[in-house]
């Protein structure tokens, strides 16, 4: 009998698994490589349509039995470093060096403090001294006293500058004998007219390490009175974040000429494939030679009012070969929306392209690697519990070390559960369930059953005394 109940119980509980899996549209394969006991999924893209909460609760990892294991959000690393902008010692070089690495080595004479930095700079010039040179805007940047790649350079000036369109080259060197170049080209712009400002500072880099940078000047404008140099690095303890990827959504509105604004000025529609999350913004007008006084709002669906997530002033202008457009702007923080709308003050021909840069989000899962677990996401009324997995990494690295990251789980093909069935919600049942009637009424039947027995033994009682 007892064999009976607890074949019973596990046929029940298998039940009961399969029953949850059902809640969800979909499930992905996990391959784990190696041994722990914590790991790391990145979400792909196609994960993202099938969620249905916006704190992306109902998606969670289960085991080969369909249990679902301890899942959390990958919370920032507290020894992970993010970025930091530092400003860097500019000195200007003289006159008549050569121009880049094909003319030789720079002959400097370099007086250095107690930690290494440098003081001042001179020059042998030698032969070069002898060339006919305007007063030099070529500068070299002290980058020695950093520990991590460089991300960008921001060139700053006063602000009495008036206009300023200037161009520049940049070479990097760890020895300021043999030089690389970094950047080729590129522009920083201070425009104003008609109330408009356009804004360029950033020069990109990506990921350069070196003791020395070279700025030198391409074009023969008027010297940008107090300029600095800043630069953005970015390192991690850990293995990187996942990567930065741009989405360009098509516009709504297939006629390129937008919705015309009650005020002035013409809107347009964009939509993502889901709700990812938007980190920064780039806007492409598309026209050379054209600028426009832009806003950028978005919301998670029709009934939600807009948040406006960045003014600016976008432009696009052409010189030679080059197109000098604007900036990408940084958002605070992530913003999970999947409609996005673009108001410009003034009329523009077309639809601007909009480029929305965002990174997957990452969950940590406990683990062994011998276990085969799958990813189920997409369910209308399954929601993941609150598990302390923050707890249990913090032991693992108190034994592993600081430094110890959970390895990171690959994800396969995706397969269908309940399909698209579990992200509708349930239909609302009646006001008056039949079903609490009916259990009602058995419960008031076998009361009534049982009071008749009870009067039929009382009766049998009576008679026989």
């Amino acid at each position: 009998m007892k064999r009976i109940a607890a074949l019973c119980v596990v046929v029940l509980a298998a039940a009961a698994h399969g029953d949850e899996l059902k809640r969800y549209a979909y499930s992905w394969p996990l391959t784990l490589a190696g041994d722990s006991a914590a790991w790391q999924v990145e979400l792909p893209l196609e994960v993202y349509p099938s969620l249905t909460d916006p704190q992306l609760r109902d998606l969670v990892v289960v085991d080969a039995q369909g249990n679902a294991v301890p899942t959390a959000a990958r919370a920032a690393d507290p020894a992970t470093s993010v970025s930091a902008r530092s400003e860097l010692p500019l000195f200007a070089l003289p006159a008549g060096l050569p121009a880049g690495a094909a003319d030789g080595p720079l002959d400097l004479r370099i007086e250095r403090d107690v930690d290494g930095r440098l003081r001042s700079i001179g020059a042998d010039l030698g032969a070069a001294s002898t060339k006919t040179a305007a007063a030099s805007q070529d500068y070299l940047i002290d980058a020695g006293r950093l520990d991590a790649p460089i991300d960008s350079l921001r060139l700053d000036w006063d602000e009495g500058a008036g206009t300023v369109n200037a161009q520049f080259a940049l070479g990097a060197s760890d020895d300021l004998q043999s030089w690389r170049s970094i950047v080729a080209s590129a522009n920083v712009l201070g425009l104003a007219q008609d109330g408009n400002r356009l804004e360029l500072h950033e020069i990109g880099v990506r990921g350069v390490h070196a003791k020395y940078l070279r700025l030198r000047r391409l074009d023969h404008g008027a010297a940008l009175p107090g300029l600095r140099v800043s630069v953005v690095t970015s390192a991690q303890s850990g293995p990187p974040r996942a990567a930065r990827e741009w989405l360009a959504p098509a516009p709504i509105d297939a006629a390129a000429t937008g919705t015309p604004m009650p005020g002035g000025g013409v809107e347009y529609r964009y939509s993502l494939p889901a709700a990812l999350p938007v980190e920064a913004i780039k806007l492409d007008l598309g026209i050379d030679n054209s600028v426009a006084r832009i806003d950028i709002a978005s919301r998670s669906g029709a009934a939600q009012a807009w948040t406006t997530r960045a003014q600016l002033t976008a432009f696009r202008l052409r010189q030679g070969d080059d197109a000098i457009i604007n900036d990408a702007t940084t958002l605070p923080g992530p913003a999970r929306d999947r409609e996005w709308r673009v108001q410009s003050a003034t009329p523009l021909s077309h639809a601007p392209t909009l480029n929305l840069a965002w990174r997957r989000d990452r969950f940590v899962f406990l683990g062994e690697g011998k276990q085969q677990y799958r990813l189920v996401a997409g369910s209308a009324t399954a929601r993941r519990a609150d598990y302390p997995v923050e707890v249990a990494l913090a032991q693992l690295r108190s034994k592993l070390g600081t430094g110890w990251q959970p390895p990171l789980a690959i994800v396969g093909t995706r397969e269908t559960l309940a399909g698209d069935a579990a992200l509708k919600a349930p239909t609302p049942t009646s006001k008056y369930d039949w079903k609490t009637f009916l259990l009602w009424g058995v419960l008031v039947a076998a009361a009534a059953a049982i009071g008749y027995l009870a009067l039929s033994l009382l009766r049998g009682q009576k008679s026989s005394s």
